[in-house]
């Protein structure tokens, strides 16, 4: 029986590990964040045990077992109630971590997002991505700012206007997504710091951007990526990267992990004061939005 469970236990383990990683459609990254979640998982196996034992401290589950291989059902009924009982402290316990990672801002405007989503954006396939696009860009702070001599970036999605070197109006983020619906119509600079209209803004900007994209690539997973690419250095980038990748050897332009991730129009010499190129930033911002972050937002927004 030993040796059986070892098999069960180990060696098929391992094997459907090893399938996942194969299957893996981010080559391997996907199947590390699933790994660490599994670590939580384990690390509260302990606590689900004290917690047990502090329950029902008299019950043995060994002592149960062999009382029902003698036929006895009270003692089945009891082993029954106890493994229920620790399936649930697991849930609970488990549910409980990914909370506890959650910034403060998130806790307070989670709520807010959703109600966004569900009133501009009700079949978003993946409301969990935006949540994480929001810590990427924030730290979910209403009032995070970003200023540079030709650059001002503000709230929760960080809407940027931009100067030239001649002091000129460049591009205006916050005036450009306040075209795209009529209840972002009288958002402006002014007001600025409203939460609810930085969030439901976000929603329209990458709602836009993937009503786009959704009809050119090969599914949401990957058209949501690219939008966020898209809203870090601009759809056009995305659009014309799409381009170099098929003309690439075996690169699909409707995937963006292996595929128009590695083609690239944006420079990849570092930026004064920033520690990166435009590259960098760029592709690391899909990476944490997409892959990083967005686990931990699942279960309060879903996929």
């Amino acid at each position: 029986m030993k040796r059986f469970r070892f098999w069960v236990m180990g060696v098929a383990s391992v094997a459907v590990a090893a399938l996942y990683l194969v299957a893996d459609p981010d080559g391997g990254r996907q199947f590390a964040e699933q790994l660490r979640a599994l670590v939580g998982v384990v690390f509260a196996l302990p606590l689900v045990y004290l917690a047990r034992r502090a329950l029902a401290e008299s019950v043995r589950g060994r002592d149960l077992a062999e009382l029902v291989r003698d036929g006895n059902v009270a003692a089945g009924l009891a082993y029954l109630g106890l493994r229920v009982l620790e399936v649930g402290l697991l849930l609970v316990i488990c549910g409980r971590a990914p909370a506890a990672e959650l910034p403060a801002g998130a806790v307070q405007y989670l709520p807010v997002l959703q109600s966004e989503v569900s009133a501009r954006w009700p079949s978003m396939p993946a409301p969990s991505m935006l949540a994480a696009l929001v810590e990427q860009e924030s730290g979910w702070r209403e009032r995070a700012t970003l200023h540079t001599s030709r650059e001002d970036g503000v709230g929760l999605g960080q809407f940027t206007r931009a100067y030239g070197a001649d002091g000129r109006l460049r591009f205006d983020a916050l005036a450009e997504v306040s075209r795209l619906d009529p209840s972002l119509a009288a958002w402006s600079w002014a007001d600025r710091y409203n939460p609810r209209m930085q969030l439901r803004a976000v929603v329209v900007k990458v709602r836009t951007c993937h009503a786009r994209l959704s009809r050119l690539v090969r599914d949401d997973y990957n058209a949501l990526a690219m939008c966020d690419a898209a809203y870090n250095g601009g759809e056009g980038g995305v659009m014309a990267e799409r381009r170099l990748c098929a003309q690439a050897p075996g690169c699909d332009p409707g995937v963006w992990f292996g595929n128009v991730e590695a083609h690239s129009t944006k420079s990849r010499a570092r930026w004064h004061g920033y520690g990166a190129s435009a590259f960098e930033i760029n592709r690391g911002h899909v990476q944490n939005v997409m892959i990083v972050r967005r686990a931990k937002y699942v279960a309060a927004l879903g996929a």
